[in-house]
Protein backbone atom coordinates (compact mmCIF):
# COMPACT_ATOMS: atom_id res chain seq x y z
CA UNK A 1 0.00 0.00 0.00
CA UNK A 2 1.23 3.48 -0.83
CA UNK A 3 2.36 5.84 1.90
CA UNK A 4 -0.51 7.98 3.12
CA UNK A 5 0.75 11.56 3.36
CA UNK A 6 -0.52 13.64 6.25
CA UNK A 7 1.80 16.37 7.47
CA UNK A 8 3.93 14.96 4.65
CA UNK A 9 4.20 11.57 6.37
CA UNK A 10 1.64 11.08 9.11
CA UNK A 11 0.96 7.41 8.63
CA UNK A 12 3.21 4.95 6.84
CA UNK A 13 0.68 2.25 6.18
CA UNK A 14 3.05 -0.44 4.97
CA UNK A 15 4.63 -0.49 8.42
CA UNK A 16 1.53 0.51 10.37
CA UNK A 17 0.25 3.88 11.51
CA UNK A 18 2.59 5.97 13.63
CA UNK A 19 3.01 9.55 14.80
CA UNK A 20 4.36 11.36 17.84
CA UNK A 21 1.63 12.46 20.27
CA UNK A 22 2.31 16.21 19.87
CA UNK A 23 0.63 16.82 16.51
CA UNK A 24 -0.23 20.06 14.76
CA UNK A 25 -2.44 19.64 11.70
CA UNK A 26 -1.24 23.01 10.40
CA UNK A 27 2.47 22.42 10.89
CA UNK A 28 2.59 22.66 7.10
CA UNK A 29 0.35 24.95 5.00
CA UNK A 30 -2.55 23.53 3.01
CA UNK A 31 -0.58 24.13 -0.19
CA UNK A 32 2.11 21.69 0.99
CA UNK A 33 -0.50 18.99 1.58
CA UNK A 34 -1.97 19.55 -1.87
CA UNK A 35 1.46 19.43 -3.48
CA UNK A 36 2.05 16.10 -1.74
CA UNK A 37 -1.14 14.74 -3.34
CA UNK A 38 0.67 14.92 -6.69
CA UNK A 39 2.89 12.04 -5.53
CA UNK A 40 0.01 9.58 -5.67
CA UNK A 41 -1.79 7.93 -8.59
CA UNK A 42 -5.25 9.44 -8.56
CA UNK A 43 -6.58 12.96 -8.66
CA UNK A 44 -8.91 15.58 -7.27
CA UNK A 45 -12.62 14.78 -6.99
CA UNK A 46 -14.27 17.83 -8.52
CA UNK A 47 -17.83 16.82 -7.68
CA UNK A 48 -17.49 15.57 -4.13
CA UNK A 49 -20.22 13.49 -2.56
CA UNK A 50 -19.92 15.62 0.59
CA UNK A 51 -20.33 19.32 1.32
CA UNK A 52 -19.53 21.51 4.32
CA UNK A 53 -22.19 22.87 6.64
CA UNK A 54 -20.63 26.35 6.91
CA UNK A 55 -19.85 29.03 4.34
CA UNK A 56 -16.60 29.65 6.26
CA UNK A 57 -15.31 26.19 5.39
CA UNK A 58 -13.99 24.78 2.13
CA UNK A 59 -13.62 21.14 1.09
CA UNK A 60 -11.05 19.52 -1.19
CA UNK A 61 -11.33 15.79 -1.95
CA UNK A 62 -8.87 13.42 -3.62
CA UNK A 63 -8.91 9.78 -4.65
CA UNK A 64 -6.02 7.33 -4.54
CA UNK A 65 -5.77 3.69 -5.46
CA UNK A 66 -5.05 1.06 -2.83
CA UNK A 67 -2.78 -1.75 -3.99
CA UNK A 68 -3.05 -4.03 -0.95
CA UNK A 69 -6.79 -4.72 -0.75
CA UNK A 70 -8.60 -5.45 -4.00
CA UNK A 71 -11.38 -3.01 -4.99
CA UNK A 72 -10.48 -0.41 -2.36
CA UNK A 73 -9.86 3.30 -2.97
CA UNK A 74 -8.41 5.83 -0.54
CA UNK A 75 -10.55 8.98 -0.34
CA UNK A 76 -8.78 11.97 1.24
CA UNK A 77 -10.76 15.05 2.32
CA UNK A 78 -9.38 18.36 3.56
CA UNK A 79 -11.82 20.61 5.45
CA UNK A 80 -10.25 24.06 5.73
CA UNK A 81 -11.04 27.69 6.56
CA UNK A 82 -11.47 29.70 3.38
CA UNK A 83 -10.17 32.86 5.03
CA UNK A 84 -6.60 31.69 5.66
CA UNK A 85 -6.52 28.02 4.48
CA UNK A 86 -5.97 26.64 7.99
CA UNK A 87 -6.94 22.97 8.06
CA UNK A 88 -9.78 22.12 10.43
CA UNK A 89 -10.03 18.42 9.63
CA UNK A 90 -8.26 15.86 7.47
CA UNK A 91 -10.15 12.64 6.73
CA UNK A 92 -8.63 9.52 5.15
CA UNK A 93 -11.10 6.80 4.16
CA UNK A 94 -10.36 3.36 2.73
CA UNK A 95 -13.58 2.35 0.98
CA UNK A 96 -14.73 -0.03 -1.74
CA UNK A 97 -14.03 1.41 -5.18
CA UNK A 98 -17.70 1.84 -6.10
CA UNK A 99 -18.72 3.17 -2.70
CA UNK A 100 -20.87 5.95 -4.21
CA UNK A 101 -23.04 3.71 -6.40
CA UNK A 102 -25.35 2.27 -3.71
CA UNK A 103 -25.05 -1.33 -4.88
CA UNK A 104 -25.72 -4.71 -3.33
CA UNK A 105 -21.95 -5.15 -3.25
CA UNK A 106 -21.47 -7.73 -0.53
CA UNK A 107 -17.91 -8.73 0.29
CA UNK A 108 -16.64 -12.24 0.88
CA UNK A 109 -14.82 -13.47 3.97
CA UNK A 110 -11.37 -13.12 2.39
CA UNK A 111 -11.97 -9.43 1.69
CA UNK A 112 -13.30 -8.86 5.22
CA UNK A 113 -10.26 -10.55 6.75
CA UNK A 114 -7.93 -8.29 4.78
CA UNK A 115 -9.82 -5.20 5.96
CA UNK A 116 -9.67 -6.42 9.55
CA UNK A 117 -5.95 -7.21 9.33
CA UNK A 118 -5.22 -3.75 7.92
CA UNK A 119 -7.31 -2.10 10.65
CA UNK A 120 -5.71 -4.09 13.48
CA UNK A 121 -2.18 -3.22 12.30
CA UNK A 122 -3.12 0.43 12.36
CA UNK A 123 -4.88 0.22 15.72
CA UNK A 124 -1.96 -1.56 17.39
CA UNK A 125 0.62 0.89 16.05
CA UNK A 126 -1.46 3.93 17.04
CA UNK A 127 -1.95 2.59 20.56
CA UNK A 128 1.81 1.99 20.79
CA UNK A 129 2.45 5.56 19.67
CA UNK A 130 -0.38 7.49 21.39
CA UNK A 131 -1.48 5.19 24.21
CA UNK A 132 -4.95 3.81 24.84
CA UNK A 133 -7.74 5.93 23.41
CA UNK A 134 -11.45 5.95 24.20
CA UNK A 135 -12.96 2.97 22.37
CA UNK A 136 -16.54 2.22 21.32
CA UNK A 137 -17.73 -1.05 19.85
CA UNK A 138 -15.52 -4.10 19.35
CA UNK A 139 -13.83 -6.14 16.65
CA UNK A 140 -13.32 -9.87 17.25
CA UNK A 141 -10.14 -11.53 16.04
CA UNK A 142 -12.24 -14.10 14.17
CA UNK A 143 -15.03 -12.86 11.89
CA UNK A 144 -17.55 -14.38 9.48
CA UNK A 145 -19.01 -13.21 6.16
CA UNK A 146 -22.36 -11.92 7.44
CA UNK A 147 -22.17 -10.20 10.84
CA UNK A 148 -21.96 -6.40 11.07
CA UNK A 149 -18.89 -5.04 12.87
CA UNK A 150 -18.02 -1.55 14.09
CA UNK A 151 -15.33 -0.11 16.33
CA UNK A 152 -13.92 3.37 16.84
CA UNK A 153 -11.11 4.73 19.00
CA UNK A 154 -10.54 8.42 19.80
CA UNK A 155 -7.31 10.04 21.03
CA UNK A 156 -7.68 13.58 22.43
CA UNK A 157 -4.14 14.97 22.13
CA UNK A 158 -2.77 18.45 22.84
CA UNK A 159 -3.52 20.00 19.44
CA UNK A 160 -5.62 17.45 17.64
CA UNK A 161 -8.43 14.94 17.96
CA UNK A 162 -7.59 11.66 16.21
CA UNK A 163 -10.24 9.04 15.43
CA UNK A 164 -9.78 5.59 13.91
CA UNK A 165 -12.83 3.54 12.96
CA UNK A 166 -13.85 0.47 10.99
CA UNK A 167 -17.30 -0.46 9.66
CA UNK A 168 -18.09 -3.77 7.97
CA UNK A 169 -21.63 -4.73 6.99
CA UNK A 170 -23.10 -6.97 4.30
CA UNK A 171 -26.65 -5.80 5.01
CA UNK A 172 -28.70 -4.83 1.96
CA UNK A 173 -32.21 -3.39 2.04
CA UNK A 174 -32.82 -0.84 -0.69
CA UNK A 175 -36.17 0.23 0.74
CA UNK A 176 -34.59 1.05 4.09
CA UNK A 177 -31.51 2.61 2.52
CA UNK A 178 -29.17 -0.10 3.83
CA UNK A 179 -26.21 -1.00 1.63
CA UNK A 180 -23.10 -3.12 2.20
CA UNK A 181 -20.33 -1.00 3.79
CA UNK A 182 -16.68 -1.86 4.25
CA UNK A 183 -14.40 1.00 5.20
CA UNK A 184 -11.66 2.18 7.54
CA UNK A 185 -11.51 5.87 8.43
CA UNK A 186 -8.75 7.92 10.06
CA UNK A 187 -9.72 11.51 10.84
CA UNK A 188 -7.70 14.29 12.45
CA UNK A 189 -9.38 17.46 13.69
CA UNK A 190 -7.40 20.51 14.83
CA UNK A 191 -8.27 21.70 18.35
CA UNK A 192 -5.69 24.49 18.64
CA UNK A 193 -7.18 27.00 16.18
CA UNK A 194 -8.48 30.08 18.03
CA UNK A 195 -10.83 32.90 17.01
CA UNK A 196 -13.00 30.67 14.84
CA UNK A 197 -16.73 29.91 14.95
CA UNK A 198 -17.74 26.83 16.92
CA UNK A 199 -18.99 24.05 14.68
CA UNK A 200 -21.04 20.95 15.24
CA UNK A 201 -19.44 17.54 15.60
CA UNK A 202 -20.14 16.59 11.99
CA UNK A 203 -18.86 19.24 9.59
CA UNK A 204 -19.58 17.28 6.43
CA UNK A 205 -22.98 16.26 5.10
CA UNK A 206 -23.32 13.45 2.54
CA UNK A 207 -25.29 14.37 -0.56
CA UNK A 208 -28.35 12.27 -1.37
CA UNK A 209 -27.38 11.10 -4.84
CA UNK A 210 -26.03 8.08 -6.66
CA UNK A 211 -23.73 9.35 -9.41
CA UNK A 212 -20.01 8.59 -9.41
CA UNK A 213 -17.94 11.68 -8.47
CA UNK A 214 -16.34 13.58 -11.35
CA UNK A 215 -12.59 13.10 -11.02
CA UNK A 216 -10.10 15.47 -12.64
CA UNK A 217 -7.56 12.75 -13.43
CA UNK A 218 -8.80 9.41 -12.08
CA UNK A 219 -6.85 6.37 -11.04
CA UNK A 220 -6.14 4.50 -14.25
CA UNK A 221 -5.52 0.93 -15.23
CA UNK A 222 -2.37 -0.33 -16.89
CA UNK A 223 -2.53 1.92 -19.94
CA UNK A 224 -0.60 5.21 -20.01
CA UNK A 225 -1.27 8.01 -22.48
CA UNK A 226 0.60 7.20 -25.70
CA UNK A 227 2.76 9.89 -27.28
CA UNK A 228 2.88 9.65 -31.09
CA UNK A 229 5.67 7.24 -32.01
CA UNK A 230 5.59 5.44 -28.64
CA UNK A 231 2.95 2.88 -29.65
CA UNK A 232 5.40 -0.04 -29.66
CA UNK A 233 7.43 1.01 -26.60
CA UNK A 234 7.63 -1.40 -23.68
CA UNK A 235 7.10 1.44 -21.15
CA UNK A 236 4.92 4.07 -22.79
CA UNK A 237 5.18 6.40 -19.79
CA UNK A 238 8.97 6.56 -20.08
CA UNK A 239 8.70 7.02 -23.84
CA UNK A 240 6.28 9.93 -23.34
CA UNK A 241 8.53 11.70 -20.82
CA UNK A 242 11.69 11.23 -22.89
CA UNK A 243 9.89 12.41 -26.05
CA UNK A 244 8.77 15.60 -24.31
CA UNK A 245 12.29 16.22 -22.96
CA UNK A 246 13.79 15.80 -26.44
CA UNK A 247 11.11 18.04 -27.96
CA UNK A 248 12.00 20.84 -25.56
CA UNK A 249 15.72 20.48 -26.29
CA UNK A 250 14.93 20.57 -30.03
CA UNK A 251 12.92 23.76 -29.50
CA UNK A 252 15.94 25.33 -27.78
CA UNK A 253 18.04 24.49 -30.82
CA UNK A 254 15.43 25.93 -33.22
CA UNK A 255 15.29 29.14 -31.19
CA UNK A 256 19.10 29.17 -31.07
CA UNK A 257 19.00 29.32 -27.26
CA UNK A 258 22.08 27.89 -25.56
CA UNK A 259 21.52 26.59 -22.04
CA UNK A 260 24.44 24.80 -20.43
CA UNK A 261 23.01 23.78 -17.04
CA UNK A 262 19.41 24.11 -15.83
CA UNK A 263 16.46 22.17 -14.43
CA UNK A 264 12.85 22.42 -15.60
CA UNK A 265 9.83 21.02 -13.74
CA UNK A 266 6.98 19.97 -16.04
CA UNK A 267 3.35 19.24 -15.30
CA UNK A 268 0.42 18.75 -17.67
CA UNK A 269 -2.76 16.75 -18.20
CA UNK A 270 -3.52 14.43 -21.08
CA UNK A 271 -7.30 14.68 -21.26
CA UNK A 272 -9.79 11.95 -22.13
CA UNK A 273 -9.85 13.13 -25.76
CA UNK A 274 -6.04 13.08 -26.03
CA UNK A 275 -5.49 16.84 -25.98
CA UNK A 276 -2.86 18.30 -23.64
CA UNK A 277 -3.58 20.85 -20.92
CA UNK A 278 -0.46 22.48 -19.40
CA UNK A 279 -0.22 23.54 -15.75
CA UNK A 280 1.69 26.76 -16.46
CA UNK A 281 2.01 27.60 -12.76
CA UNK A 282 3.77 24.25 -12.22
CA UNK A 283 6.17 24.53 -15.15
CA UNK A 284 9.13 26.11 -13.37
CA UNK A 285 12.85 26.48 -13.97
CA UNK A 286 15.89 28.21 -12.51
CA UNK A 287 16.38 29.53 -16.05
CA UNK A 288 13.65 31.93 -17.22
CA UNK A 289 14.25 31.24 -20.92
CA UNK A 290 14.01 27.48 -20.41
CA UNK A 291 10.78 28.00 -18.43
CA UNK A 292 9.32 30.12 -21.24
CA UNK A 293 10.18 27.57 -23.92
CA UNK A 294 8.98 24.72 -21.70
CA UNK A 295 5.51 26.28 -21.38
CA UNK A 296 5.39 26.96 -25.13
CA UNK A 297 6.43 23.40 -25.97
CA UNK A 298 3.84 21.80 -23.68
CA UNK A 299 1.10 23.97 -25.18
CA UNK A 300 2.11 22.74 -28.64
CA UNK A 301 2.35 19.02 -27.82
CA UNK A 302 0.48 16.82 -30.31
CA UNK A 303 -2.75 15.04 -29.47
CA UNK A 304 -2.03 11.69 -27.80
CA UNK A 305 -3.86 8.43 -27.35
CA UNK A 306 -5.51 8.99 -23.94
CA UNK A 307 -5.10 6.78 -20.88
CA UNK A 308 -7.69 4.07 -20.33
CA UNK A 309 -9.29 3.03 -17.05
CA UNK A 310 -10.10 -0.66 -16.82
CA UNK A 311 -12.37 -0.19 -13.80
CA UNK A 312 -14.35 2.61 -15.48
CA UNK A 313 -14.11 1.02 -18.96
CA UNK A 314 -13.46 4.36 -20.62
CA UNK A 315 -10.75 6.83 -21.57
CA UNK A 316 -9.76 9.11 -18.69
CA UNK A 317 -7.74 12.26 -18.05
CA UNK A 318 -4.46 11.75 -16.23
CA UNK A 319 -1.70 14.06 -15.03
CA UNK A 320 2.01 13.78 -15.76
CA UNK A 321 4.73 15.47 -13.70
CA UNK A 322 8.47 15.10 -14.22
CA UNK A 323 11.75 17.02 -14.67
CA UNK A 324 14.08 17.92 -17.51
CA UNK A 325 17.70 18.24 -16.35
CA UNK A 326 20.22 19.84 -18.72
CA UNK A 327 23.95 19.44 -18.02
CA UNK A 328 26.63 20.63 -20.41
CA UNK A 329 23.91 21.37 -22.96
CA UNK A 330 22.56 17.79 -23.00
CA UNK A 331 19.64 16.00 -21.36
CA UNK A 332 21.04 14.39 -18.23
CA UNK A 333 17.99 12.47 -17.02
CA UNK A 334 16.75 10.40 -19.96
CA UNK A 335 15.16 7.24 -18.55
Amino acid sequence: MKKLTTLLVLFVVTAGFCQAPNLDLNQFPLSTHLEAENNFPGGQILNSDYYTVSDDLGLLSFIRQDNEIRDVDIIVRYVYYKKDSLILELINEWDVANHSKKLNNKKDLEFRKKMLSFYLRGENAMIASMGDGKAEGSMPLEINDSTTYYKSTVWNLDNILVKLSITMSNNYNKEKGEFPTHKVVVSMKATNISDRPTYAENELIKRDRKEVPLIEHPVTGNKDPIYPGCENSVDKGICLRNSVRKRILKELEVKDVVIKNATLKLKFLVTADGSVKPFASNIKSNNSKLEEIGIKTIKELPRMTPAYSKSMDQNVTIGSSFYLVIKEGKIANLE
